[in-house]
């Protein structure tokens, strides 16, 4: 197998048109030639070295994101389920000195698949498997700010939310339910994090989606596209909180290591250099334009929701056999929460790209109706 750009071949040579290109991971395309160039320098030089070592490129990186999100310290780790894992580790040291430890997350959520993570997650068909689960985790409607109250007591002391539902069907949050979930938060000793495991690093047009409602985290959860194909993460914790951590307390083996570092820093260069956030909000607003011409046309197309390059459609029919079908047609797209077909392509995107994709995935619809 290999890829280019916004393309994949299998093992028989065969080629495909990617619009979600490593489950989101591969913002830059597959094989971004200055991502290759990177990896390949720095693996002549050093590729692992323990983050108990000082190493220039990780502190650079810690910089870098600083300066990207807001004031507070990073931790490096390898997943989002990793990175969500210190975050619940932050409410519980949060929360020990006042005997809180609870968490609210939202139904139809996705937080990951380690046993927090998981716990955390809104959705039972990936929890029921493995009950018991932790129990400190409480679950509110999402948009819906009557239902986060109710579920608020005098163990709570945290929200972990996602601002776009990924898994769960592209359900974005209104702007109204952000600010006041942030405002409750401030005024009841809350903790606000914000996973942008998905969401992070370009995806929805701000380099972070938290960007999008004016509002600041105390905590920021970021993996995917921050390595644009390597495995990364971080969490990012605001500095009134941050030294909660003591040395000790968390660690990563392979977090943060010279390779990783090297390969993260480059992926902020060229968001920055070849302005990669214009042409997220350019092809975004393209990709819905024709995506809702093709709703005018097939009535089991019920919404196309989105923002950025982060984009679900929502159908009245399954759509698990459009995605198998566009795949057999040369189309890679994901089906998700039964219902909601969800495009991702990569943050390079070019128009002729969209424009092939939707053409056959108008093949398909046209095949179903």
């Amino acid at each position: 197998m290999k890829g280019k750009g916004s393309f994949l071949w299998d093992s028989e040579g065969r080629k495909y048109l990617d619009l979600f290109p490593g489950w989101g991971v591969s913002i830059l395309g597959h094989c971004h030639p200055q991502v290759v160039k990177v990896i390949k320098e720095q693996a002549a030089k050093l590729i692992h070295l323990p983050n108990n070592l000082y190493q220039e490129e990780q502190a650079i990186l810690a910089k870098e994101v600083i300066k990207s999100t807001f004031p507070g310290k990073v931790f490096f780790a390898n997943s989002g389920a990793e990175a969500i894992e210190a975050a619940i580790k932050l409410t519980r040291l949060y929360g020990n000195k006042t005997g809180r430890y609870e968490v609210i997350t939202m139904k139809n959520s996705f937080h990951g698949r380690t046993f927090g993570a998981l716990s955390a997650t809104g959705q039972g068909k990936y929890k029921d498997p493995f009950k018991p689960i932790l129990p400190e985790f409480k679950e509110a409607i999402f948009n819906d700010f009557e239902s986060f109250k109710s579920q608020v007591n005098d163990k709570t002391v945290a929200v972990l939310l996602e601002l776009i539902q990924g898994e769960g069907g592209i359900n974005i949050a209104s702007k109204e339910y952000v600010k006041n979930l942030k405002e409750f938060c401030k005024d009841h000793d809350l903790l606000f994090i914000a996973d942008e495991v998905q969401t992070g690093m370009g995806r929805t047009g701000k380099l972070f989606c938290y960007q999008n409602y004016d509002i600041t985290p105390d905590a920021l959860v970021v993996s995917k596209g921050l390595g644009a194909g390597v495995p990364v993460s971080a969490i990012v914790v605001k500095n009134e909180i941050a030294d909660l951590f003591k040395p000790g307390l968390h660690a990563s083996t392979f977090g943060g290591s010279p390779l990783i570092t090297k390969v993260t820093l480059e992926v902020f260069k060229i968001i920055k250099k070849d302005k990669i956030l214009n042409n997220t909000i350019k092809m975004g607003s393209y990709l819905v334009k024709k995506l809702n011409k093709l709703k005018e046309k097939f009535a089991f197309i019920k919404e196309v929701r989105a923002m950025g390059l982060m984009t679900g459609v929502e159908l009245s029919i399954d759509s698990f056999p459009i995605f198998m079908k566009a795949l057999e047609k040369g189309l890679i797209i994901n089906s998700t929460h039964q219902t909601v077909l969800r495009i991702m392509p990569a943050l390079t995107v070019k128009k002729e790209e969209i424009d092939k994709g939707l053409e056959i995935l108008e093949e398909v619809f046209s095949s179903h109706s």
